[in-house]
C-alpha cells in the first residue's frame, strides 16, 4: 500500500507542478514601459536605468515610451488598452499612483482596482528651491516674503496632478500664504522657467534640484523629510526649518495590465530586485538622491500604494487642489 502511495505521488507532484502558472518564455519580444511622466524627471530616470539593465539582462529590449499628458492619466488609460501579457508595464510616481485619486473626482483607471503592481524602485525626497532675486535664505523669510506680497508670487512643477504641484500646494497651504500654480510639460521645462525667474519656486525631487543647488542656480530652501540629504546636506529638514508638518517623499511604482499572470509579475519583481542590486544601476540612483526599498514584492506594493493613498488623499484635499 505505502509503496501505491509513493507512486501515486510520485506523478502527481509533476502534475500540480505544471498546473501552476509560470512566467514560461518570457520575455520573447520587447517590453514598452511607460512612463507617466516627462523625460528627464526621475521616474524616467528609474525607467531607462532599469530598462537597459533588463534589456541586457534578459536579452530582450525594455523600450522606454514617455506618456507624459494628465498626470499619468494619459499613460494609465494606454496601459489599460494593452494585453495583460507583461509585454506593456507602466512606471509612475506619487501624483499618478496615488494623488490622482484626490485630485479627480472620477478615475477611469484607478490605481489600486484598473491595474497590477509588480515592485517599487526607489523613493526620493521633495525639496524646494527659489530664484535668488527672492533673497531668501530660510523657510521663514521665504513665508514672510510671501505672506508681505498676498498672490504675487508663482511656482512651477512639471504638471497639473503631479507631485511638484501637490508638494507646493502643500507647502503654500501649511505656511498659510498666497501663490499661483503654473503647469509645464515636465520638471525640466518648470526648472527652465525657474532659473530664468519667470517663476518664483519649485517643489521637486531632490534628485532633480541637488545639482542646480550645488551650482547656485537656485537656492535651496528646505527639504521635507525628518533627515537631511547626502545631495543636499546644508539643506535644512522641514522639522528644522519649523514646518514638521511638511513631508513629502515621491516614489517610482512600476504596474502591469489588470490582469496580467502573478508568475510573470513576480519574475519582474525578482529580475528589477536583481537590477537595483548591480553597482551601476544602484550607485547612480544613490548618487541622484534615491534611496531604494527593499522587498517590495507585488502585494507589498499594492499595501504601500492602498497606504499612501490613504495619506495623501486628504492632504489633496486640504489644499484644495483639483483638477476636474
Amino acid at each position: 500500500m505505502g509503496g501505491l502511495i509513493v507512486a501515486a505521488l510520485a506523478l502527481l507532484v509533476p502534475a500540480l507542478a505544471a498546473a501552476q502558472p509560470r512566467a514560461g518564455d518570457y520575455p520573447n519580444k520587447p517590453v514598452r514601459v511607460l512612463v507617466a511622466l516627462a523625460a528627464g524627471g526621475n521616474a524616467d530616470i528609474n525607467a531607462r536605468l532599469i530598462s537597459t539593465a533588463l534589456s541586457q539582462r534578459l536579452g530582450q529590449q525594455f523600450v522606454v515610451e514617455n506618456r507624459p499628458s494628465g498626470g499619468g492619466i494619459v499613460a494609465f488609460g494606454e496601459l489599460a488598452r494593452s494585453a495583460p501579457d507583461g509585454y506593456t508595464l507602466l512606471v509612475g510616481a506619487l501624483g499618478s499612483h496615488a494623488l490622482n485619486v484626490g485630485l479627480y473626482r472620477r478615475l477611469a483607471v484607478h490605481p489600486l482596482t484598473g491595474v497590477d503592481h509588480v515592485t517599487i524602485s526607489s523613493h526620493s525626497a521633495i525639496a524646494v528651491a527659489a530664484h535668488p532675486s527672492l533673497n531668501v535664505t530660510t523657510l521663514a523669510e521665504f513665508r514672510d516674503l510671501l505672506l508681505r506680497n498676498p498672490g504675487r508670487y508663482n511656482y512651477g512643477s512639471s504638471g497639473n496632478g503631479t507631485t511638484g504641484h501637490i508638494a507646493g500646494a502643500m507647502l503654500v497651504s501649511l505656511l498659510g500664504v498666497q501663490a499661483t500654480h503654473v503647469p509645464y510639460r515636465g520638471s525640466a521645462a518648470a526648472f527652465s522657467d525657474l532659473a530664468g525667474g519667470r517663476t518664483a519656486f519649485q517643489a521637486d525631487t531632490i534628485s532633480f534640484l541637488s545639482e542646480p543647488i550645488r551650482a547656485g542656480t537656485v537656492r535651496g530652501i528646505v527639504i521635507a523629510t525628518p533627515q537631511r540629504s547626502p545631495m543636499a546636506p546644508d539643506l535644512p529638514t522641514s522639522t528644522e526649518a519649523g514646518l514638521p508638518a511638511y513631508q513629502a517623499t515621491t516614489w517610482t511604482p512600476w504596474s502591469a495590465t489588470l490582469g496580467t499572470p502573478a508568475p510573470i509579475r513576480q519574475f519582474l519583481y525578482e529580475q528589477i530586485a536583481e537590477v537595483l542590486r548591480q553597482p551601476d544601476v544602484r550607485d547612480r540612483l544613490i548618487q541622484l538622491g534615491n534611496t531604494i526599498p527593499e522587498g517590495m514584492t507585488p502585494d507589498a506594493t499594492r499595501a504601500f500604494i492602498a497606504s499612501e493613498i490613504e495619506r495623501w488623499v486628504p492632504i489633496v484635499h486640504a489644499t484644495g487642489a483639483s483638477v476636474d
